[in-house]
């Protein structure tokens, strides 16, 4: 039985032990997330109202499937912390807030969707106004949590053991919480995610509808968010290379900070060419 096997399965006994309540909040959030995505998807569906372009369903919809695929991942790699680092107060609470500010953020957005009222950059009323400054105190506990978690998954590597995925999703927690806060922290010092003007005929990438002019802040984010999961599964996927060989430890270590050290260089390359744009 493999290593990776036998710590998903330690997992999901986690899961189902009640003693372990905490930690089943990050599973909890994560399905809460989906089916609000459902549901949502549901409603586009139903309601073809539009809001600067785009359908009011629009951005509860990327909101919810970022945050479940943030909840999952940390559900999934708080699985490789000991189990009486996991015990303490002080994940327990990081724990708690993480979820609650995930919760109520992405319970604003719907809530401004369905009003047909913009979540983000609202500066029309008070209440709106406060509202967006507490999403951002829940985006700043969201990225916190995230880095303490790498954190700890960094002090309990054993380069021994040739745990190179651990190593890697340590890296990747930390390093794409660093970056996030850089990069989000830009975008909401503004009126919008630009840095620029955008030409009114510019292309739009499909799908994802990043401009390319007037310095699009959403691009360098998505990926530097992401690499909370990029790093991790290259991580996962060098350590299955050298599975059934003598591998250096060292090489592997190399390769996951080279490939860090890139990933996160040509991000923050993407930042800084986007006041240029």
């Amino acid at each position: 039985m493999s290593k990776n096997f036998q710590q998903a399965r330690m997992s999901s006994e986690a899961y189902l032990n009640t003693t372990n309540k905490h930690f089943n909040l990050w599973w909890q959030a994560t399905f809460f997330m989906a089916v609000l995505f459902v549901v949502t998807l549901l409603l586009w569906g139903l309601d073809s109202r539009q809001l600067d372009g785009a359908s009011v369903w629009a951005k509860p919809l990327k909101f919810e499937s970022s945050l479940a695929l943030y909840f999952i991942t940390l559900a999934l790699l708080a699985g490789y912390l000991p189990a009486k680092i996991r015990a303490k107060a002080t994940w327990r609470w990081a724990t708690l807030f993480a979820v609650g500010a995930g919760v109520f953020e992405v319970l604003y957005i719907l809530l401004q969707g369905a009003r047909g009222r913009a979540s983000h950059y609202n500066t029309e009323t008070p209440i709106e106004i406060a509202m967006y400054g507490l999403m951002g105190v829940g985006a700043v506990i969201l990225v916190m949590v995230s880095f303490y978690l790498g954190w700890l998954l960094y002090r309990d590597y054993n380069e021994e053991k040739r745990d190179s995925f651990k190593l890697a999703a340590a890296y990747g927690l930390m390093l794409g919480s660093v970056l996030t806060l850089i990069i989000a922290s830009t975008m909401s010092s503004g009126q919008n995610h630009f840095v620029g003007t955008p030409v009114a005929d510019t292309w739009h990438v499909p799908i994802l509808g990043w401009a390319l002019s007037g310095g699009d802040l959403r691009g360098p984010h998505f990926f530097a968010t992401h690499l909370m999961q990029f790093l991790p599964l290259y991580g996962l996927w060098l350590q299955r290379q050298t599975a059934d060989v003598d591998a250096n430890h060292t090489a592997e270590r190399q390769k996951i900070i080279r490939f860090s050290w890139i990933y996160c260089s040509v991000v923050l390359f993407w930042f800084a060419v986007s006041f240029a744009l």
